[in-house]
């Protein structure tokens, strides 16, 4: 893989940043969508999708859809949840290992993960249940915290199997990571 397309992704998402920070919403509509277009066409350009990563691939094109529903009038948002919800079945079947690799280390994970989910969940529901819309979108929701905490399981994962390289796998279970959070957050 290229390196220095890294630094241009980077670019645009400190532009995006400074348009979200700035409220600058014209900015935002080319810079929220040209990250994760940036990363597609870098994984592309890099890879040709071959193998599993053809998974990261359909993952990064359903983020892409998911962001620019989110810029859309709010009656998109489902189609955003679905785009995202498709992308992150998309990486749990792109970082899947076989279940006979599961160890100790593995349960630590799991059992941290669904604490975290007990945690995060009902703060997230109660404040879906103040208003209609987002009372309507209930169900999708705990779906998608499932889901999510799924891909999250299998990002972290890639530090405990000797296939992935340290610096691949650290970029995996951040960026696992920190999708997490930041969904939690905005919800």
């Amino acid at each position: 893989m290229n390196p220095g397309w890294i630094w241009i992704v980077i670019g645009i998402a400190f532009l995006d940043w400074y348009a979200i920070w700035n409220e600058n919403e014209r900015l935002n509509w080319f810079t929220k969508p040209a990250v994760v277009l940036s990363l597609l066409i870098w994984l592309g350009a890099s890879t040709g999708f071959h193998g599993k990563l053809l998974w990261f691939g359909l993952a990064l094109f359903f983020g892409l859809l998911g962001d620019i529903f989110l810029l859309l009038p709010r009656r998109f948002f489902f189609a955003g949840l679905v785009a995202f919800l498709l992308g992150h079945v998309a990486y749990i079947i792109g970082l899947w290992f076989p279940l006979s690799q599961f160890r100790f280390p593995h349960l630590i994970l799991s059992i941290l993960i669904v604490a975290l989910l007990a945690l995060v969940a009902p703060v997230i529901l109660r404040g879906m249940s103040a208003k209609e819309f987002s009372r309507k979108l209930r169900a999708p929701v705990i779906l998608y915290m499932l889901i999510i905490s799924t891909m999250v399981f299998f990002a972290v994962s890639t530090l405990f199997q000797a296939n992935w390289r340290m610096p691949a796998s650290l970029l995996a279970a951040l960026g696992g990571t920190a999708f997490f959070c930041s969904d939690s957050m905005l919800a």
